[in-house]
């Protein structure tokens, strides 16, 4: 399995040898010290640095680009200032590189103590947490909001570089676009669970999924339907599974699940139980309704592995037989 996905680790400076929790001082510590023309774009700076009369500063990350550029930049929005978003490069943040955000897409306004998001009657909309809106909305410190195929996260904190750090961290570990994993995570979980279940002789299965004719999906909906294939099939999946089964997106439309205590047998009806999740209802917005499936390839861990690689071999093998035999449907190697 690649890792051609759109992750959110581009730009972000992080120490590896050791799990990403072990780095979280060190990983908030790293990202504060990228350069400022490239992460701490200032619009409408005040005497008092952007923050507001309630002591809050309104701050943006951006988490997910189609071309992986700015992840992790930063954008202050001062007390009384607004800041345009769109391709023009007349714009406070300017994006000439995404053909579906509209020349002038949306504005936020920071007015007493609160700020306000607008769409500017663009082509595709603008949405905050997946929904599209239809009129000025608050935004909440946390909501994430998307314009055209690029998704921000908006801080409104007292301590916004605690916030900051934190949502810095997150975008090592996590997927943009998603929400779920991604795929440096998910090899440093598969790595430690292996590691566990040599040494006590635990079960441990790992299933790789692949959404079926994905390149379909963008070439007659668009990549932003894409986008939101992926976002629900994350979505489904993760309502789908326990606590302790690890999601990640580990490429453009494929999914790893780790499944620790877990025989084949075990995760052959996790499998089973999210393919038909996934094909039994299509996906619905206000614009489209798209029906996808997809195949899945399960492996579960032997004492004659030598490594991770064997049992990542044996499922993408296993998932390679479900695409070749007709897709949606589930193969145990």
């Amino acid at each position: 399995m690649d890792d051609s996905g759109r992750t959110v680790e581009d730009g972000l400076t992080f120490l590896t040898g050791r799990p990403a929790e072990d780095h979280a001082a060190e990983l908030a510590a790293a990202a504060s010290r990228r350069p400022t023309t490239q992460s701490n774009t200032v619009v409408g700076a005040t005497a008092s640095g952007g923050i507001g009369s309630d002591g809050a500063e309104a701050n943006l990350i951006l988490i997910s680009h189609p071309l992986n550029q700015h992840i992790g930049q930063r954008y202050r929005l001062a007390l009384g200032q607004s800041l345009e978003i769109g391709r023009s490069p007349q714009v406070e943040i300017s994006l000439p590189e995404v053909p579906s955000i509209s020349r002038n897409h949306a504005r936020l306004e920071h007015q007493r103590g609160v700020v306000v998001l607008r769409d500017l009657q663009s082509t595709n909309g603008t949405a905050v947490n997946d929904r599209l809106i239809d009129g000025p909305t608050v935004l909440r410190s946390g909501d994430r909001f998307q314009v055209g195929a690029v998704h921000f996260k908006f801080l409104h904190e007292r301590d916004v570089e605690h916030a900051y750090h934190d949502a810095i961290f997150e975008l090592v570990i996590r997927d943009g676009l998603t929400g779920i994993f991604n795929k440096r995570k998910f090899d440093e979980e598969i790595e430690r669970e292996f590691a566990r279940a040599r040494r006590y002789g635990r079960a441990l299965s790992l299933i790789y999924a692949d959404i079926d004719l994905f390149k379909d999906v963008n070439d007659n909906h668009g990549h932003l339907a894409g986008d939101f294939v992926l976002q629900q099939v994350a979505g489904r999946m993760k309502r789908s599974l326990r606590a302790e089964q690890v999601l990640a997106r580990i490429g453009g439309e494929e999914f790893g699940i780790l499944c620790p205590e877990t025989d084949a047998g075990g995760a052959a009806e996790v499998a089973e139980k999210l393919r038909a999740a996934i094909a039994e209802t299509p996906f619905s917005s206000s614009t489209l309704t798209i029906h996808v499936t997809c195949s899945f390839g399960v492996a579960a861990r032997s004492e004659g592995m030598a490594g991770v690689s064997d049992l990542c071999n044996e499922a993408d093998h296993a998932l390679y037989r479900s695409k070749n035999e007709g897709r949606n449907r589930v193969t145990v190697a």
